[in-house]
């Protein structure tokens, strides 16, 4: 009897075993896997002013509107005034090469550049921090625009299942719109 109840304690103690090792192996997995997700979407070594400069210095013109695009690769998306026209760039935002770049017949921006940099007061990754604090997410997508003449940025946050537009006056901080996208 006492033989047979230590080979059955032997037994338990060997699926116990099984049952931790299979546990801390996928604990692991997907705990490594969530994490290098969280690191490639907020990896971009190449900041907003700096890719505005780089885009402006290499095309001669000036940045009229600007977006981040949160999809791989991480992308800025740029409409850039030079001599000739109106021009949209998409530069890689982690190595700073020009993914794209094609005229457009468009000429009707509102402000430049250098006008809503003199203007905005608080920088897309502040804007993106109130914007957070408004609506609890992640945010998808970013864009520096001109309405009515106020300087903004549009956002989108991801909740959930749920998408809300947010808009953040640039000179001021204030959340104007919380919306939830339908």
């Amino acid at each position: 009897m006492k033989k047979q109840w230590s080979t059955i304690k032997e037994g338990i103690i060997q699926r116990k075993k099984v049952i931790m090792t299979v546990s801390i192996a996928s604990v692991l997995l997907f705990g490594g896997a969530a994490g290098t997700a969280v690191y490639a979407v907020n990896k971009g070594n190449i900041s907003e002013d700096e890719a505005i400069k780089m885009i402006s210095e290499k095309l001669g013109g000036e940045v009229t509107q600007f977006e981040k695009d949160w999809d791989q690769p991480m992308t800025y998306e740029m409409t850039v005034k030079t001599k000739e026209g109106y021009q949209d760039v998409d530069v890689d935002a982690e190595k700073g090469e020009i993914l794209s770049q094609e005229m457009e017949d468009d000429d009707d921006e509102d402000m430049s550049t250098q006008q809503a940099v003199e203007t905005a007061k608080i920088s897309s990754d502040q804007a993106e921090k109130i914007a957070l604090k408004a609506v609890d997410g992640q945010v998808t997508d970013a864009e520096l625009d001109s309405e009515n003449g106020t300087l903004v940025y549009e956002l989108e946050i991801k909740q959930g299942l749920k998408e809300y537009d947010v808009v953040v006056d640039a000179t001021t901080g204030k959340v104007l719109k919380n919306q939830l996208d339908d």
